[in-house]
């Protein structure tokens, strides 16, 4: 998918700076390359300031992982689009996010 150029992409995870970059080379071996940044929520500050945390991981080793969650944000900070699962296999289309990124230009 392309994005718009003035859009951006980001994803939050609890994973450490060295697992992101291990999930990053894995991917890319397998043509799967991730251009984009992969940051590191520690103590998951970020994720639970959404309201994100899922709690069928507390206490495990990925304790403050998050729902899977898709949010278009504005450029003011607003939240224009939420997809929130409870699986990563559960995600909008591409032709689903493109068009709300549409609707951020008009």
């Amino acid at each position: 998918m392309k994005l718009p150029k003035d859009a951006e992409l980001w994803a939050v995870s609890v994973e450490s700076s060295e697992a992101s970059a291990a999930f990053k080379k894995r991917n890319a071996k397998k043509g799967h390359p991730i251009n984009f940044p992969l940051l590191w929520d520690k103590d998951h500050k970020i994720i639970d300031s959404f309201g994100l945390t899922d709690p069928r991981y507390k206490g495990h080793k990925y304790d403050g992982i998050p729902y899977a969650t898709m949010h278009i944000i504005d450029k003011n900070g607003k939240i224009r689009f939420s997809h929130v699962a409870l699986t990563y296999s559960i995600r909008p289309s591409n032709e689903k996010i493109l068009s709300e990124l549409a609707k951020l230009s008009n």
